[in-house]
This record gives C-alpha cells, sequence and structure tokens, in this order.
C-alpha cells in the first residue's frame, strides 16, 4: 500500500484478507492447544484447591511460547515499520525536491513544505 498505492486494491481483496485473518486464528488456536495439551489431557491434575487454575508448562514450551508469540511478531512489526519509514522518506525527499523546483515558479508557504 505504502510502495505501490496504485496496486493496493488489485492485490489485497477482501477474501484474501479473511483467510489470513482465519490463518492467523487458526495457528493460535493450534499452538495454544498444543502447549496445553498435557493440561487437557489431565484436567485438574495440577490443581491443589478447589477453583484453583494452574497451568503446567515445561522450560522448553515457555521458550517456544517466548519465541513464536512474543519476538517473532514484534521483529515482523519492526521490520515492516522500518520499510515504511524508508518509504516515507524517500517519498519526502522526492516531494522536497519536487517543490524546489516549482518554488521558482511559485512561493509556497512553510506549512506545505
Amino acid at each position: 500500500a505504502i510502495c505501490y498505492p496504485l496496486h493496493y486494491f488489485t492485490k489485497v481483496k477482501p477474501k484474501r484478507v479473511q483467510v489470513c485473518v482465519c490463518l492467523c486464528w487458526m495457528f493460535a488456536a493450534l499452538f495454544t492447544s498444543l502447549l496445553l495439551k498435557n493440561n487437557l489431557q489431565h484436567p485438574g491434575r495440577y490443581n491443589s484447591c478447589i477453583g484453583d487454575c494452574v497451568i503446567e508448562m515445561n522450560y522448553i514450551a515457555n521458550v517456544i511460547d517466548l519465541i513464536v508469540t512474543f519476538i517473532v511478531p514484534i521483529t515482523v512489526i519492526i521490520i515492516l515499520y522500518i520499510r515504511i519509514f524508508g518509504v516515507a522518506v524517500y517519498q519526502a525527499r522526492a516531494m522536497r525536491s519536487h517543490i524546489a523546483v516549482v518554488t521558482t515558479k511559485v512561493t509556497v508557504k512553510k506549512s506545505e513544505m
């Protein structure tokens, strides 16, 4: 949408967005059910009193959970924002050079720049 705004609506269709959202939710449900598999197979096994809700996870599962649910998404978000920032800077420089050419013909206000 930032790099090629005129091609956005030809590449991003509502059906494709729905499929991506459904895949994300299915992946999240599958991943969570795998992490809680032991608790789902033996419900109440770790409860010490009535109403207690304890989830037992081993160290490897905690590390995988941290990587998959926090580190990977935040890395993707940072990379995408850096890309957007780079395109915005490029477009701002292009506009600045265009305004510099036009200012010889027409005066431009500082707020417009």
